[in-house]
């Protein structure tokens, strides 16, 4: 009887050093292995996504959504459809969108391409401004809007086209390139362009 309690405890122990050894066998396996993300699969593919973007505060800055939105261990984004809102109190409320868009350096500027149409709400005496282009940068931090491609702007009744363009949304300043036409509507209903002659 003796001898059996003997072989069975000899089994047991020869069974545990058996699956330690395993164990010990698997880990200094699989320690050698490392996750390598790759540049061109993104991390995560979100539908419907809304990112919000905060202030030094604490306070909501912007807004972004989009249809697809996807992110890689770069920190590189490409969107479709992309919508942005200004939403911080002390900004006019700017509103953008386009068919596709990217961010290469983590949302601190993005790069909205096709059916470009930038809006910013009326304010003051100041009516509502837009803006329409094929593509256009978007610098968060300074909230500026700058362009290469032929853009058209509508501000009230008035219309300006140019080739190129840079707005200043804080500044509330639009400088446009180059091959600039501007039309502005006469105010309070006088259509009298130039002063009468006097004989």
């Amino acid at each position: 009887m003796r001898e059996r309690i003997t072989a069975i405890i000899a089994i047991i122990l020869l069974l545990i050093l058996i699956a330690a050894s395993y164990w010990y066998a698997m880990q200094s396996t699989y320690s050698n292995l490392r996750y390598l993300p790759s540049e061109e699969s993104p991390d995560f593919i979100a539908g419907g996504a809304t990112l919000i973007s905060f202030d030094k505060n604490g306070v909501a800055d912007s807004k972004l959504k989009a249809e697809e939105l996807r992110h890689y261990s770069d920190d590189r984004m490409t969107m479709v459809k992309p919508e942005a809102v200004t939403v911080s109190p002390d900004k006019p409320v700017t509103h953008a969108q386009a068919l596709a868009g990217r961010s290469d350096d983590g949302g601190a500027t993005f790069v909205f391409k096709g059916d470009v149409i930038i809006t910013r709400v009326a304010t003051g005496n100041t009516p509502t401004t837009r803006l329409e282009t094929q593509s256009m940068t978007v610098y968060t931090d300074t909230n500026r809007f700058v362009t290469d491609d032929d853009v058209l702007i509508t501000s009230g009744r008035d219309t300006a086209q140019g080739q190129g363009m840079v707005f200043d949304n804080m500044e509330r300043t639009v400088e446009l390139k180059g091959q600039v036409t501007t039309v502005l509507q006469p105010r309070n209903n006088n259509q009298r362009l130039l002063p009468s002659s006097t004989h």
